[in-house]
């Protein structure tokens, strides 16, 4: 039989024949498998409470060669994204020793959002977004692609940019098979790509695709994408990290906001008059609250 890979299935496959004191281990990292990346061997031993040498026992019964490789192998699952691993149960509540961390929290959030908004709009080149807008103008389409998390930022961004531009498509389309989508990206295209950590295996393939069929492609990502980034023309970077086992995309939704706005500017003339029909439309069709202070009920008494 197979050894299973990750540090949770391990511990698992194995936790009926563990002696007490390695069980106890055991318990605290199937809570909080992600403490190995910030504690130490004996940290963990005190917490569980239990001994360095159960400790090291424990992870040589695991399969691992010492506490580094598992350490190691629980860095690359975090920066990976995965919210297992990025879950941390902090030693001193282990203990019985922590404090509401309420308000402490909110600072921790703050901290990290700002850091985040600030790395990533920082290292965003003015020359680049100037091409980008220029492409995004011209292309004959633009495709915007997006699976799991990543799916709601490409459905904004579509839905933003078909304000400024028809022929904007979102992919993949619900219940459908990626095929009938990517048979019409061609030269003359611009793919987009949104793309945050754990990304599913298509992406990869759907961009190597485009390209030769001869369209263009922006991949909009976190700093994880080293492999990936390589098959774009363009890449926009943010920051995703957060203090929980949530990313956060804050950052990314930034960027796509800055990035339409730019295109509303270049494209003032035509993109203003496409809004402008668009909210007569929604005028006409009484869509929008927005439009309630048009109606009678909405005047100010004592008008006729």
């Amino acid at each position: 039989m197979k050894e299973p890979l990750t540090l949770e299935a391990r511990i698992q496959a194995h936790y009926e024949e563990l002696p007490p004191a390695e069980r106890r281990l055991g318990d605290l990292l199937l809570s909080f498998p992600g403490d190995i990346a910030t504690y130490s061997a004996g940290e963990l031993a005190e917490a569980a409470g239990t001994s360095r040498a159960a400790a090291s026992r424990f992870f040589q019964r695991l399969g691992y060669k010492d506490f580094n490789e598992v350490r190691l192998q629980v860095r690359e699952a975090r920066r990976w994204g995965s919210p297992v691993y990025l879950s941390e149960g902090r030693l001193e509540h282990a203990n019985g020793e922590g404090k509401s961390l309420a308000s402490q929290a909110v600072a921790e959030h703050l901290r990290q959002e700002t850091h985040n908004l600030t790395r990533t709009l920082e290292a965003v080149r003015p020359d680049l977004l100037r091409e980008l807008v220029d492409a995004i103008g011209e292309a004959r389409r633009v495709h915007v692609v997006g699976f799991r998390n990543s799916r709601m930022l490409a459905l904004y961004l579509q839905r933003q940019l078909l304000l400024v531009r028809s022929d904007v498509s979102l992919i993949p389309q619900s219940g459908q098979t990626l095929g009938e989508d990517l048979v019409d990206v061609q030269e003359g295209d611009v793919l987009v790509m949104v793309g945050m950590r754990r990304r599913v295996g298509a992406v990869t393939r759907i961009m190597e695709i485009a390209r030769e069929q001869g369209a263009r492609t922006l991949l909009i990502t976190d700093p994880s994408a080293t492999q990936t980034a390589r098959l774009a023309n363009w890449t926009l970077t943010c920051e995703v990290r957060s203090p929980s086992l949530l990313d956060s995309y804050a950052a990314a939704m930034s960027v796509l906001n800055l990035l339409c706005t730019l295109l509303i500017q270049r494209s003032m003339k035509t993109g203003f008059e496409r809004l402008r029909r668009i909210e007569g439309l929604h005028e006409e069709l009484d869509e929008l609250d927005a439009f309630a202070w048009l109606t009678e009920d909405a005047k100010p008494r004592g008008e006729g």
